[in-house]
């Protein structure tokens, strides 16, 4: 890799540190949020003011992989965004700079850009940096498709072109053949159920702190890399001894740089483990920062190749289940500030029937939050309007987006699947294979939701007492003290501790052959499932729920029109009693006529529901069919001499 090169373009980046006026709860803020920093001469930063700098790369062959160079077997696309989120305002004059790691390592130098491109979404926080981060819900949230498109779009709009133009003009090899392609079949956009990019997508992202430095003026939106470079030319000093320490390298060379490394090396860059942030060495050098401090990576697949599936898309964020817990929630935010002398009350509507509310909400100016409340579905079949109002807070609060939602409330307890007979009815012979069944290669592929962060701020009051005089010899002191804010972050996090399908415990010949269980067709089989639910920042239980549905589709029925609901047990999760089980034993049958081979079914894991919407896994396991159940039985007349 080349050595890299640090030039700072002083002329452009003073052009950006201009004075800028800072709201009275900016002033009150510092690394641990109560401004003594700025008091004492030293730079601070604020735990709620981080975003990601994200950049896209695309590979240039269907066959590129994470084994391969990026420099050499992918292309950049566009330059780097911004993402934050929509809890905060970023203060007037903030430096950015224009490129990324990978461009800083071939050489690039620190150049800052006026006008940077950035996205108010609701991403995850970053670990460490931030209270609630979760690198679970960092990587979900990077390996989300929906995000890979706001990303996409964002850097279009910031070229000046569409995002078929940003791809146009590449040269790819598809398939062997060199040259340049349709974008429809390069961009990961869908056609019917399916994404149809034939080159992979990279997109690298890295996590931005804002420092506020103490001349009081200027403040860096960088990336672990950036504070790393400009540290070693000397143009600042984040440490702690000396006229321009900044005394917050805590953030600069620990935390950010431990925020998100890569867990393997890809691409041609080495993984990095972090520092111990209690240890003699747990401050990054500046060389191990631009190195491999700082930064996280996603590959999304070429998809030509894959084998046909069956992708079933159902929004189950505006479904809900009848006789289920779930969060309703819609976003606030404050034109001024919202304290606890006049806080906002959301109270929530479904029908035009209040059905409960959030009260106690207070908000900087500038701030936004979820409002959210625990509301039980009815236990039949409807659609609902849900509405919200707010009240209080002296008319500073208003909806980010909208107000009301459309729900339905569906019946999952349905479409069963049919009695298995053995034997034709007409026929009286065994049932044979419908005709035009082909078994699916592969199980659904479907997007999954696996972490939610969401958060809501707190204030105390500091007390700043002067003494007011009355002109007489006298006066009095006076408390002109001001409201600090916080922000609370959680998160939440669902993933499968266990998932096997076993045979009915009145199988007589099943065995497990390795870890695959081999039984005959026929035969019946059980679903086992454990979840686990994991919880940063001590949300209460009124914001989350556990999970509650759980539904598995079989290869017979090509993972759709029948399927069985488990249910919660001492165990985890497993079928539902089965009616035309002579033992009513928790089975589901195989067909008689399944050939041998492999059988897989499916499993959707949803209904664990946050503010930030409902948390969804699937999972999917596989016996093997060898032979039927007429194999192990031989049926007889009671008396053979009759």
């Amino acid at each position: 890799m080349k050595k890299i090169i640090i030039f700072i373009s002083i002329t452009i980046l003073l052009l950006n540190f201009y004075s800028s006026c800072m709201l009275a709860d900016d002033n009150a803020d510092t690394g641990t949020g109560t401004g003594d920093g700025m008091a004492t001469g030293k730079g601070y930063y604020k735990s709620n003011e981080w975003m990601y700098k994200a950049t896209l790369y695309v590979g240039l062959s269907d066959n590129a992989t994470t084994e391969n160079n990026l420099n050499s077997s992918f292309k950049k696309v566009g330059q780097p965004v911004f993402i934050k989120p929509s809890t905060f305002t970023i203060p007037n004059g903030t430096v950015y700079c224009k490129y990324n790691k990978v461009d800083y390592l071939n050489g690039m130098s620190l150049v800052s850009t006026p006008t940077p491109k950035i996205i108010t979404d609701n991403p995850p926080p970053p670990p460490i940096t931030h209270t609630g981060g979760n690198i679970t819900a960092v990587k979900s949230y990077f390996g989300d498709t929906g995000t890979l498109q706001r990303v996409l779009d964002a850097v279009a709009q910031q070229a000046g072109t569409t995002k078929a133009g940003l791809v146009s003009n590449i040269s790819f090899n598809i398939d062997g053949v060199t040259g340049k392609k349709n974008p429809d079949i390069i961009l990961p956009v869908k056609s019917g159920d399916k994404y149809l990019n034939q080159v992979p997508w990279v997109i690298i992202y890295e996590p931005v702190i804002i420092a506020h430095l103490k001349d009081g003026t200027t403040k860096l939106a960088f990336t672990a890399t950036e504070y790393a470079m400009v540290q070693a030319v000397g143009l600042f000093d984040f440490f702690f001894s000396g006229y321009e320490a900044q005394y917050i390298a805590g953030m600069t060379h620990i935390n950010l740089p431990n925020s998100i490394v890569l867990e393997n090396d890809w691409l041609g860059f080495r993984a990095y483990p972090p520092t111990n942030p209690v240890g003699s060495n747990k401050y990054w050098s500046n060389e191990r920062i631009m190195q491999g401090g700082g930064w996280g990576m996603r590959f999304l697949k070429a998809n030509q190749k894959a084998d046909p599936t069956i992708e079933i898309t159902k929004d189950d964020q505006s479904d809900y289940r009848i006789d289920t817990d779930v969060i309703l929630s819609f976003r606030i935010a404050a034109h001024g500030k919202i304290t606890p002398d006049h806080p906002v009350t959301v109270t929530f509507y479904v029908d035009g029937v209040s059905v409960g509310s959030m009260s106690g909400i207070v908000m900087p100016g500038g701030g936004s939050q979820l409002a959210w409340l625990k509301w039980r579905t009815p236990d039949i079949p409807k659609t609902v309007n849900i509405t919200a109002s707010i009240s209080g807070g002296n008319g500073q609060a208003y909806f980010v987006d909208e107000s009301s939602q459309v729900a339905n409330i569906v019946d999952m307890n349905q479409n069963i699947p049919p009695d298995p007979v053995a034997k034709d009815p007409e026929t009286g012979k065994p049932v044979q294979k419908p005709n035009g069944y082909i078994i699916p290669k592969n199980v659904p592929v479907r997007a999954e939701k696996t972490a939610a962060t969401w958060g809501e701020y707190w204030a105390w009051w500091k007390s700043v007492w002067v003494w007011v005089s009355d002109g007489e010899g006298g006066g009095n002191w006076v408390d002109k003290g001001y409201w600090v804010f916080e922000w609370d972050g959680y998160s939440a996090s669902l993933s499968i501790h266990k998932y096997e399908i076993v045979p009915d415990e009145k199988v007589p010949t099943a065995k497990k052959v390795y870890h695959t269980w081999e039984m005959g067709s026929g035969y019946g089989l059980n679903v086992n499932l454990k979840t686990l639910i994991n919880t940063d920042g001590n949300p209460s239980e009124s914001s989350y729920t556990g999970t509650q549905t759980v539904v598995t589709y079989f290869p017979e029925f090509l993972y759709k029109d029948f399927w069985r609901l488990l249910e919660k047990t001492s165990n985890g999760f497993e079928l539902q009693h089965n009616k035309y089980s002579t033992y009513n034993n928790r089975v589901h049958f195989t067909p008689l006529w399944y050939p041998d081979g492999k059988y897989s079914t499916y499993t959707e894991i949803m209904d664990l529901w946050t503010p930030e919407g409902m948390l969804f896994r699937v999972a999917s396991d596989t016996i093997d069919i060898k032979g039927t159940v007429f194999d192990d039985w031989t049926v007889v007349p009671a008396d053979p001499y009759e």
